[in-house]
């Protein structure tokens, strides 16, 4: 996960001109969009003068009367780090705007706060929510809350069978230009619940639009269509499904990797009698690496197609014995050798922990933060892996925390890795001075970051980016790691 670059996200995209300009926010007539295109060009620098630039701009935009320009602000103030700055600007805010965006903000977090409130009292709250924060009184770009909010009533209702009213508010949704936005928020929702009968006319209907509204549709589509597939499946349209998953698996490349639309496709193939084509998909998908869910599903085909002459645990294992060989031609094709930099960091357990110290060692780091998504998400996988290696004394685990903006960030780290019961060496990275930082040193762009050092010190391995897949993290680290022994 990237670090966020300055950026007006929820008012408008960025887009750098060549130039900035001093005191842009005090320019007369002058919009968020154009401000926010002038920063976007200085949020990408480092140098004191850039820096004090945005101070500046800062400053302007939190003085302003405009509440959008005070948010903005207070936004630039949060990238530059400067948290206790941007609490005093956000608390000014609403005083000053006691009706205004971030007040409805945090009212509308309320509304949907208690976690098994029924139906009626999120509708209850939501209602009275209105009665403060109407609609008509904000901006055409400020009404997506408003969308996200009838999606989540509906969901709710379709939850407890109430159909007539969850269908009330999807008719009010789709009369939204945040239509297809929203309904993939509902669409979610009901495929967590199993609910294909509520989402397949939805779906039919978002496709449709999707089609229609080119721009937000591309974004969309792609992950409209694996669900509808299923949703065809559940409701007995199993040529339809067949359809549906095969285009894309030729025409979307996430697809192939993705073993939802696998096995949609496979359990289609099979209720209309091509148990032969459900069998090669997933033995071609399994390739790629083992996956429970697609195991089970092999596994009975596998069995019915052979008349059980044949031995599952011979299959897996050779299976086995391909994936690795597959992998390791992989990623030694990937391999690289330059000079670790060198680093002392402090562990939680308040002991320093040098790179130095472990030279004759295959070392493993492992960039992270508690809100990094995509480093949470890996870290089961993370887990087998050092598990794997505990009693390997010439290999070694560091998880190194950064980019935490939080002042506790030591008291948070230590309770989410001892919520979590992760037996990880996490070390804490330099957070004030971006200079001194490990990640810097590493030239890290994006957490998580996962850099593998051989014995000699050198980096032979960088990647980015997190898997939920278990037993793909371990064989990525297990092959990545066999290979940077070995020199």
């Amino acid at each position: 996960m990237k670090k966020t670059i300055l950026s007006l996200a929820i008012l408008g995209a960025c887009i750098s001109f060549q130039t900035a300009n001093a005191q842009l926010a005090k320019k007369k007539g002058i919009t968020l969009e154009e401000i926010s295109k002038e920063l976007n060009i200085l949020s990408q620098k480092s140098d004191d003068n850039s820096k004090n630039q945005m101070l500046l701009e800062a400053k302007a935009l939190t003085e302003s009367k405009n509440e959008s320009f005070a948010i903005f602000g207070s936004r630039i103030y949060t990238f530059l780090e400067k948290k206790d700055e941007a609490e005093k600007v956000d608390k000014a805010i609403l005083k000053k705007f006691p009706k205004g965006i971030k007040a409805r903000g945090l009212a509308f977090e309320k509304v949907f706060e208690e976690k098994n409130a029924t139906a009626l009292v999120a509708e209850k709250n939501y209602n009275e929510f209105l009665k403060k924060f109407p609609a008509a009184k904000f901006e055409e770009r400020e009404q997506a809350l408003y969308a996200n909010a009838e999606a989540r009533l509906a969901g709710l209702f379709f939850k407890e069978n109430n159909s007539s009213k969850a269908q009330e508010y999807v008719n009010k949704l789709k009369t939204s230009k945040s239509f297809i936005q929203s309904g993939y928020g509902l669409i979610a929702e009901l495929a967590k619940n199993n609910d294909y009968t509520n989402s397949l006319p939805l779906l039919e209907e978002l496709i449709a639009k999707a089609k229609e509204d080119k721009k937000v549709g591309s974004t969309y589509l792609p992950a409209f269509y694996p669900t509808y597939a299923k949703a065809l499946y559940e409701n007995g349209r199993y040529e339809e499904s067949i359809k549906i998953s095969e285009e894309q698996l030729k025409t979307n490349r996430n697809a192939a990797v993705n073993s939802s639309v696998n096995l949609t496709l496979a359990n289609a193939y099979t209720k209309v009698g091509r148990d032969l084509d459900a069998f090669l998909l997933l033995d071609k998908f399994i390739k790629n690496g083992r996956n429970k869910d697609v195991e089970e599903a092999i596994k009975p085909l596998f069995e019915k197609l052979n008349a059980g002459k044949s031995n599952f645990l011979a299959y897996t294992d050779k299976l086995d014995a391909e994936i690795k060989e597959v992998t390791a031609v992989k990623y030694k094709a990937e391999m690289i050798k330059k000079e670790a930099p060198n680093f002392s960091l402090v562990n939680m357990e308040g002991k320093t922990v040098s790179l130095a110290d472990l030279k004759g060692k295959v070392v493993v780091l492992d960039f992270w933060a508690t809100w990094c998504g995509p480093c949470v998400m890996s870290f089961p996988g993370m887990q087998a892996a050092v598990n794997k290696y505990k009693d390997d004394k010439d290999v070694e685990f560091l998880f190194i925390n950064t980019w935490q903006n939080e002042k506790n960030y030591e008291e948070i780290v230590k309770k989410f890795i001892s919520d979590k019961n992760y037996t990880f060496n996490v070390l804490f990275d330099e957070m004030k001075d971006k200079t001194k930082a490990t990640t810097t040193a590493y030239g890290v762009q994006g957490i998580p970051h996962k850099v593998v050092i051989d014995k000699e010190g050198f980096i032979r391995f960088e990647s980015s980016g997190g898997s939920a897949d278990v037993q793909k993290v371990v064989n990525e680290m297990e092959t990545k790691i066999e290979l940077a022994r070995k020199g």
